[in-house]
């Protein structure tokens, strides 16, 4: 990549991580995501009439905001003649929006944008499926819920399958134990109140306000997930996906969350011209396929590739961040990565703790790492997930300031 413009990013926010149906509820995507872009905006002291691009990841898609990267940097305050694309990539959605405004900056075609993700999965629809031209004059009519549609790969088997029991083959397929999971998700909780107590997520995790029609606004300021589990808890926990013989249950599997995450992208000569400090470099990202049927696998497979890109090693990266959409899946890379070190993965947490609102969660890991780096002092971060359909995604980053 050293042929093409060095991209940098110089600014990185994200809202607090709503549960599925609490504090952010309210909102729909749309209002999520201008709210993201509205803080990096003021955080970056940047006039929003030089963003000339705006992308953004969003899975659970729906009428009400058509094209949701346009509208919502629009309602942000960035001119309505800078345009903007909204991506469906599944998990990797968020990563996908900052990999194509990536790709126009290192060719030159623009020299500063915003890109990000968001999810509301409070308030994915239920669809009405049979036809507008089926001409059912009787009977009655179903509607499928848009929410667990998402959650399943219905290109797998007869009736499709849900995310958590293809899961349950990868656990198989690198004999992954369920004290293993619940460990990992221990570990994640406990890292991710750990960050909050320390104030890491302090200064860029923006508050959300709620109006109410009676009394004080409610403030959203810290992620609803993080919550002191015990590995007896976890223990105790029932098989959900495969009820006979499974281990992955509620607890040790990511949760449905609401949240919107954004950074600014610039070439490192156009963050000269404006004073803008870079905070980090996106020195390479990467997408491999894999078969949908082991689409945990995505997350870990792709580290290898992305790496070679950079001629570096696992040993020459300092922190990892592979989403947790499952335990099994973490776990599955520690037996497929050699030398991946539990004291660099996941410091702060991840899709089990903090959340894995799906459109959002590729820009979210991205935002945290940035921060991470800096608040830990060190160089090196990788961020990576699994994507349903058999997609890995990831990306390199290196720490500026």
């Amino acid at each position: 990549m050293s042929e093409f413009k060095k991209v940098v990013i110089v600014g990185a926010v994200r809202t607090p991580i709503g549960s599925l149906g609490g504090g952010l509820a309210s909102l729909q995507a749309r209002e999520l995501a201008t709210h993201a872009i509205k803080a990096l905006l003021d955080a970056t002291k940047v006039d929003p009439s030089l963003v000339q691009y705006t992308c953004m990841g969003w899975v659970m898609q729906d009428p009400r905001s058509p094209n949701i990267a346009k509208t919502a940097a629009e309602f942000a305050g960035v001119p309505p003649t800078s345009p903007g694309t909204t991506f469906h990539e599944n998990c990797a959605s968020g990563g996908a929006a900052i990999h194509s405004l990536a790709r126009r900056l290192m060719l030159g075609e623009v020299s500063l944008g915003v890109a990000g993700g968001v999810e509301s999965m409070s308030n994915v629809p239920r669809y009405l499926f049979s036809g507008r031209f089926k001409g059912q004059v009787f009977g009655d009519l179903s509607l499928v819920d848009g929410l667990f549609g998402a959650l399943t790969d219905t290109n797998v088997g007869k009736k499709g399958e849900l995310m958590g029991l293809l899961t349950e083959r990868l656990v198989e397929r690198y004999t992954v134990t369920r004290q293993e999971q619940d460990e990992i998700a221990f570990r994640s909780h406990h890292n991710a109140l750990s960050a909050w107590t320390n104030g890491y997520f302090d200064d860029y995790v923006v508050p959300v306000s709620i109006p109410h029609r009676k009394g004080e606004p409610l403030l959203v300021a810290k992620d609803e997930g993080p919550k002191p589990v015990t590995m007896e808890a976890l223990g105790a926990a029932k098989p959900y996906f495969k009820p006979e013989g499974g281990t992955i249950t509620s607890l040790n599997a990511s949760s449905l969350n609401d949240a919107a995450a954004a950074v600014m992208l610039t070439t490192e000569d156009r963050a000269k011209e404006l004073g803008l400090v870079p905070l980090a470099e996106l020195r390479a990202f990467h997408n491999v396929g894999v078969e949908r049927e082991y689409m945990g696998e995505g997350a870990f497979k792709v580290i290898p590739p992305l790496l070679e890109k950079i001629r570096i090693g696992v040993g020459d990266v300092d922190l990892f961040e592979i989403n947790e959409a499952f335990a099994a899946v973490v776990a599955g890379a520690y037996h497929f990565i050699e030398g991946l070190a539990v004291d660099k993965t996941n410091l702060w947490g991840s899709g089990i703790s903090l959340g894995h609102p799906v459109g959002c969660t590729g820009a979210r890991q991205i935002v945290d790492m940035v921060h991470q780096l800096r608040k830990r002092d060190k160089s090196v971060g990788v961020t990576t997930r699994c994507v349903g359909g058999g997609i890995g995604s990831g990306e390199v980053l290196i720490r500026m300031n």
